[in-house]
């Protein structure tokens, strides 16, 4: 089951997943007709994985309301692989952590791109290499024992060398 969160703090320009700034009442609006689909859907899946955009751009109590319809609407005691894609560490903090803790999400994704600060600025992101290691701390100290990064291979101004270093 892919259940996408369209919406990001920013745009950068590789990417071409469908993404909005977060509003208010669009995200308040867009969460109560995902629900309404997720009470429709039914089913058995063995792999649940929220993607985006940027899931972490919904506040605790909002992502706390989508995960709860899956928890009601499918057996997730069968369910091999609950994965969200946490994204930008700019978006992530310790109340959304232990709300997907809450919920038995079992993987995050914190995604990077790169750590190279100029690099991550150079492509508009928001937020630091610095800030990318505190949201993986931050998720150990929440429990969370599988998390995975994103990286990308040749962003503007990126070079081997900087490259090596991300890795």
């Amino acid at each position: 089951l892919y259940i996408h969160i369209p919406f990001c703090n920013g745009k950068c320009p590789y990417c071409d997943f469908y993404s909005v700034s977060p509003e208010g009442e669009t995200v308040r609006n867009y969460v109560d007709a995902l629900c309404r689909e997720i009470d429709n859907a039914g089913g058995i899946y063995d792999t649940v994985y929220f993607g985006g955009g940027t899931p972490t751009t919904l506040d605790a109590e909002q992502l706390d309301t989508v995960l709860t319809a899956v928890d009601e609407n499918f057996p997730m005691e069968l369910c091999k692989e609950y994965t969200v894609e946490a994204g930008r560490p700019d978006t992530i903090t310790r109340e959304k952590l232990e709300v997907l803790k809450k919920h038995k999400v079992g993987r995050i994704s914190i995604n990077p791109q790169t750590m190279n600060d100029a690099v991550l600025k150079g492509v508009g992101r928001k937020h630091t290499a610095q800030d990318v290691i505190d949201a993986y701390h931050m998720a150990r100290e929440v429990g969370f024992e599988c998390i995975n990064m994103d990286l990308i291979a040749g962003l503007p101004g990126d070079t081997v060398e900087s490259f090596q270093h991300t890795i």
